[in-house]
């Protein structure tokens, strides 16, 4: 399974064109990705990536490989959910997920749903903490929520599933992709997420360590209320890229990537145990969707 996995990584480094492209697919550290392509380069006896200075390409060996690596991933794929609709998922099933994940996850149930009417879904849309409550209490069978360091309890299990990197998101009338980051801090008004959540700590770090010093203006919970302020020029933010919102090609928005190395957080799903057979073949449909899905750039 492992090298099923390491394949994957390949795939996704040699179409992105960089390990932080792949990161960004296959929800690893962009460490985490040269360690598999590493350790696939030692299992092959071959380079797969050649390096001039910040360029990536593929060796010759690299190129081989692509189109049979993506020829074995397919069979393994259609090998996997024909295995798996041989055996008729059914019953009832309670998910949760943060509103910001909730248009993966349904896209992701829609299509199991077709493959398994028998198959009864209750979905919850709730904040991280009462997620992971519901998690770990068992009165959730699986939930989409952001990493954190979740308690011990026998039986729960972690998948991580994407990651979102940290941005600055101004209206397009007061920023374009030249404008520095540092001018948006000292000229226009700042909408902050919520201090109180893991991302908006993540947040405030990030920007104690850049040292900006925002112009507050507002504070709220909701991250797609704050991009749709931003869309009506009433300040600018930093919040994650969110995986299921095109914003990098929204007219009236400019996004800017942070310098230096990308801030993340990863999401995924964190099931109870209570109803790993089915929520497992849910785990596995949201990875093999979130595969298929174009990387960013």
């Amino acid at each position: 399974m492992s090298s099923i996995r390491f394949l994957r990584t390949f795939v996704a480094a040699a179409r992105g064109g960089s390990f932080a492209a792949a990161a960004d697919q296959v929800a690893l550290t962009q460490a985490a990705v040269g360690q598999q392509m590493r350790a696939l380069e030692a299992e092959l006896k071959r380079t797969l990536f050649d390096k001039t200075g910040r360029i990536m390409v593929l060796s010759p060996a690299g190129h081989l490989l692509l189109p049979r690596a993506e020829s074995l991933l397919a069979q393994y794929d259609a090998m996997r959910r024909e295995v798996q609709d041989q055996q008729q998922i059914a019953g009832s099933l309670k998910l949760g997920s943060l509103i910001t994940a909730m248009g993966l996850l349904s896209t992701t149930l829609a299509e199991l749903k077709l493959r398994h009417p028998d198959l009864e879904v209750e979905l919850r849309v709730q904040d991280q903490a009462r997620l992971t409550e519901g998690v770990i209490s068992g009165e959730l069978d699986a939930a989409m929520v952001v990493e954190r360091q979740w308690p011990e309890r026998p039986g729960v299990l972690w998948t991580p599933c994407y990651v979102e990197t940290l941005t600055v998101i101004a209206n397009s009338s007061v920023a374009t992709h030249d404008t520095s980051i540092a001018s948006l801090f000292a000229a226009h008004p700042f909408i902050r997420f919520d201090r109180l959540t893991p991302t908006g700590a993540n947040i405030d770090r990030v920007l104690r360590e850049m040292q900006l010093v925002p112009k507050e203006f507002l504070e709220l919970n909701s991250l797609l209320s704050i991009v749709e302020l931003v869309r009506k020029n009433v300040g600018f933010t930093m919040v994650p890229l969110l995986k299921n919102f095109d914003w990098e090609n929204d007219p009236g928005l400019c996004v800017l990537h942070l310098p230096g190395r990308p801030v993340a957080r990863r999401l995924g799903m964190l099931e109870s145990g209570r109803r790993s057979h089915i929520t497992g073949v849910v785990r596995e449909e949201l990875l093999e969707h979130l595969s298929r899905m174009k990387p960013r750039g």
